[in-house]
């Protein structure tokens, strides 16, 4: 946007000195020149404070997109890391999966392998998902400040044991 801005200044400049060197002849009086060139720095300023306006409007547009393109770029680098984890865990989970939520949320999909046979107390598990969950989020708000994390278990029947979300107010409040 620093450059959009530097090339309109430069441009209304040049516009501005070409206006001043023009070949007519100089039959007007000094208050005449003086009020044309008030009236063209006039109409110069509102053309650029226009201009202004749009490149803000273009450029925030631009930064969404840019923002939103980021994210699934983080979603597929993510994606790509399934397998180690599936690894990782061994037979634990039939299925583990990363996908993208609703706005900047970043969902993993645990499908257990067999029946855990227990129920997963949410509220208990939450802290210890933030303590693991918090370099990735850190690294997920830096594109996209809104950036929550969602974790769900699932039975292979696939039944919900638990649907646990991460914003960065949690990872704020762990030391």
């Amino acid at each position: 946007m620093k450059k959009q801005i530097a090339i309109l200044l430069s441009a209304t400049a040049l516009l501005t000195g070409l206006a001043a060197c023009s070949s007519k002849p100089s039959t007007d009086s000094s208050a005449d020149k003086k009020t044309e060139t008030v009236k063209k720095s006039s109409k110069s300023e509102e053309k650029k404070a226009s201009s202004e306006a749009k490149d803000t409007s273009k450029t925030s547009s631009s930064d969404k997109s840019a923002s939103s393109d980021n994210f699934d770029l983080m979603i597929e680098g993510a994606q790509s890391q399934t397998d180690t984890l599936k690894k990782q865990f061994g037979d634990m989970f039939s299925d583990i999966t990363i996908t993208k939520g609703d706005g900047h949320t970043l969902v993993y999909t645990y499908t257990y392998a067999k029946d855990p046979g227990v129920t997963v107390d949410a509220e208990a598990l939450k802290p210890t998902l933030v303590k693991g969950m918090k370099p990735v989020l850190n690294t997920l708000k830096a594109i996209a400040p809104d950036a929550k994390i969602q974790v769900i278990y699932l039975k292979p029947d696939h039944t919900e044991l638990a649907n646990i979300t991460i914003t960065q107010e949690d990872t704020d409040n762990i030391s």
